[in-house]
């Protein structure tokens, strides 16, 4: 009986031992691909944590670059602590080509803008194929405190440093110091540079108060405040080297020499912007700016062209202003389509001495002048590569007091005007190619028509401008 029991127990361990043996194998098969599949995720995860760690430093130098040509173009304030790291020894270096044709009903050489400027003191333009304003820009960071930007401008084959600026990077508290020479941010269209115009020429308010751009050397320093709307408070300390009104024997703003010590110029501004809803932003800005003549003195508005003799003036001048800026595009993505709308108002006051130089006598006496401009203009973005504009400029000879030279100087009972239209087309964010048409009333009792046809190419580094 004994020997039957064991036989039975013997013969089911033995027919249970391969059952054991195939529950081991499948154990072991199953730990096999759970290895299996920890060893492929992992694989998988390191592989993505690699194109995540090269995207963003690809990102990160990208970005850095594209601030940095930003502000040789347009001078923005690069971010604290942003330092450029692919060209921290290879400055971004850009070019614009600018040039155009002209075809004007009035001769250039007489032009004018009757009761502010002398005639052939302001250029409207070239008739025929000329160059125009070709711009070198050359700018990097300097190292993680400073930026640095130069831009010279070529016409006429002479050559201008336009702006030679450093920058600080990491000030921290929203501010910004700059200085050496730099287009001063007052008004809105002032420190734009002529290939981002949205046209072929700038406002008659701008050239005949500040030329086409008013620039200076001395110290700028901006506060962006912590808020949630965009608030930027400016002011600038310069040499008064160049001063509203003023012009010499060609185009630009004359230079003086002041020979003194301490700052001869001012400027303030504030600007305000924000969005509303998702396809609108704006921007409002004021501006002030004060200068004078110290004891220089130059031609005013165009006394010279009435007079047929010789006035000089030396005293103050303020220029206040008020600018606002309106931006749509559907759902806040301007590829397809957008609309940008600019209103700017000038005012130029002047007050000091008056000498009107007769034969054989110099009158002088006190004098006041008050003179004001203004512009609207709108561009519209009807396809991703055309657009078309229209723009209203006037100004408005104000109120003087001549004292006794209101005798030698006439009057001028005439507000100068001109509206535009342009239609330009932008293959790309480097090139554009533009025709524009002024009806042209600066000058009285003449009306100039004038056609430009006018290209803009950009080489090199090239990023945004400014709002």
């Amino acid at each position: 009986m004994f020997k039957l029991k064991a036989t039975a127990v013997a013969a089911a361990a033995c027919c249970a031992l391969p059952v054991c043996a195939q529950d081991n194998a499948d154990l072991e098969e199953i730990r096999q691909e759970i290895q299996q599949l920890k060893e492929t995720y992992e694989t998988r995860i390191q592989a993505l944590e690699k194109r995540l760690q090269e995207a963003e430093a690809a990102a990160v130098e990208a970005q850095t670059k594209g601030r940095a040509a930003e502000a040789a173009q347009a001078q923005p304030s690069p971010p604290a602590g942003q330092q450029a790291r692919g060209n921290a020894f290879n400055p971004a270096i850009s070019l614009i080509l600018n040039g155009v044709y002209g075809d004007l009903e009035e001769s250039p050489s007489t032009y004018a803008v009757t009761g502010f400027a002398d005639p052939e003191k302001i250029n409207p333009g070239e008739r025929g194929f000329s160059l125009g304003e070709s711009e070198l820009a050359i700018s990097a960071s300097i190292d993680p405190l400073f930026y640095g930007s130069m831009l010279l401008a070529f016409e006429e084959g002479e050559a201008e440093v336009e702006e030679a600026y450093f920058q600080t990077l990491a000030l921290g508290g929203g501010l910004t110091l700059k200085g050496g020479r730099f287009f001063s941010g007052i008004g809105y269209g002032n420190a734009q540079h002529p290939h981002f115009w949205d046209f072929f020429d700038s406002a008659l308010s701008q050239r005949s108060f500040l030329g086409n751009n008013y620039g200076d050397d001395g110290v700028q320093v901006t506060w962006i405040a912590p808020l949630p709307v965009y608030v930027e408070l400016g002011g600038e300390v310069g040499a008064g080297r160049s001063l509203p009104g003023t012009f010499e024997e060609d185009t630009e703003l004359a230079e003086v020499d002041r020979d003194k010590n301490g700052p001869g110029a001012y400027a303030l501004f504030a600007r305000l912007g924000g969005d509303i809803g998702p396809s609108n932003s704006y921007r409002v800005g004021v501006s002030y700016l004060d200068t004078s003549t110290d004891d220089g003195q130059f031609a005013l508005a165009d006394f010279d062209t009435r007079t047929g003799t010789e006035n000089l003036y030396t005293g103050d001048a303020r220029l206040y202003g008020v600018d606002l800026v309106w931006k749509w595009a559907p759902q806040g993505n301007p590829a397809q389509r957008n609309l940008k709308l600019v209103a700017e108002w000038m005012q130029l006051e002047r007050k000091g001495d008056l000498t009107f130089d007769v034969p054989g006598v110099a009158q002088v006496d006190a004098f006041k002048l008050r003179q004001w401009g203004w512009y609207v203009q709108g561009v519209y973005q009807f396809r991703p590569t055309w657009r078309v504009g229209v723009r209203y400029d006037q100004l408005d000879q104000g109120s003087s007091s001549l004292g006794l030279n209101a005798a030698n100087i006439p009057g001028v009972d005439y507000d100068p005007k001109r509206w535009s239209a342009m239609v330009d087309w932008n293959p790309s964010d480097f090139s554009r190619v533009r025709l524009q048409y002024n009806n042209d009333r600066s000058r009285q009792d003449i009306t100039d028509h004038q056609v430009f046809l006018q290209y803009i190419f950009s080489l090199g580094a090239h990023g945004a401008h400014r709002f």
